[in-house]
């Protein structure tokens, strides 16, 4: 085996390893999420409006509240 299809074999066990874009509670009530869409999806779920904060830390999704 080569070391660029070893180099390509690394990267690829390391790539199913990553957890996928998900919600993350910050606070008490409060999330963030990589998307709008999640947010409201995620809310909805127990029947409630995703109250949009703003945006998250370093413009990395939205901060978001479940009322």
């Amino acid at each position: 085996m080569n070391r660029f299809a070893l180099y390509l074999f690394v990267l690829l066990i390391a790539g199913c390893g990553t957890p996928p874009n998900q919600i993350i509670s910050l606070r008490e009530g409060t999330f963030r999420a990589p998307f709008y869409d999640q947010a409201i999806t995620y809310c909805q779920k127990d029947g409630l409006t995703a109250s949009i904060l703003g945006k998250a830390q370093a413009e990395n999704g939205i901060v978001f509240a479940c009322k």
